[in-house]
């Protein structure tokens, strides 16, 4: 699913590391003086394809294998090709169904991955999709609240993880923007050479209730061979 080599030094895992000691150091400053849980940390980005889920995975991957922190990786983002279905998680229980029955136990939805301090709750199951959009039709609530419900379990079943969202792109559907007042921090994914200033813009404009946001530039075309990561020990010969 994209997931950079774990045990292994390289560019990319010494830059994940790099940042999510920046994202983990605002994520405790957006914790202060807020009512909540306290850990919840969305990632979104402007427009598909800029490498959101990608980012989530390992930036989950590396906080939990670097040892800062017990990390719960939750797919907010119902698409095709979602971490849920990457991982093969696709038919299992996860946070619909959770959002669908209130009185299933947080634990029951999350998977432990093969990495150690790294667990996954999938996306859910169709069914639970369906008793989501029935319990919220019957409420007058829209489906968002049900899921963001659903997340504050799970913040405050597992109060000393790092739970993590992966959630839609903001310029495509409204959940990123109807998170942000929930969540403590936002990593935002920027591509290099592709996302437009105005669209960086809008997306930033909808997450703005939240008290802290973080941008990580992705897809970066490096034209230097000595570049940050290229010292001998990192997949070079001495």
């Amino acid at each position: 699913a994209g997931l950079v080599l774990i045990g292994a030094r390289s560019r990319a895992t010494e830059e994940y590391r790099i940042t999510v000691g920046r994202i983990l150091r605002t994520l405790r400053t957006g914790r202060a003086g807020r009512a909540g849980t306290g850990n919840l940390l969305m990632v979104t980005s402007a427009r598909p394809g800029e490498g959101k889920s990608f980012s989530a995975l390992n930036l989950a991957a590396s906080i939990a294998q670097n040892g800062l922190a017990e990390v719960l990786l939750v797919d907010v983002d119902g698409k095709r090709r979602s971490i849920s279905a990457e991982l093969g998680l696709g038919g299992r229980s996860g946070l619909l169904d959770l959002a669908a029955d209130p009185s299933l136990r947080p634990e029951t939805v999350v998977v432990k991955s093969a990495v150690d301090g790294l667990s996954v709750v999938p996306h859910g199951t169709s069914a639970g999709e369906a008793g989501v959009r029935a319990a919220s039709a019957s409420a007058g609530t829209g489906v968002t609240r049900a899921v963001g419900i659903a997340i504050e379990r799970l913040g405050r079943r597992f109060p000393h993880h790092v739970v993590m969202l992966d959630t839609a792109p903001c310029l495509s559907t409204s959940d990123p923007s109807a998170l942000a007042p929930l969540v403590d921090g936002t990593v935002v994914v920027v591509e290099a050479q592709r996302t437009q200033k105005s669209e960086l813009e809008a997306a930033l404009d909808l997450v703005r209730a939240c008290p802290n946001v973080t941008l990580v530039l992705n897809k970066i075309q490096l034209v230097e061979r000595h570049s940050f990561g290229s010292y001998y020990y990192f997949d070079e010969a001495p």
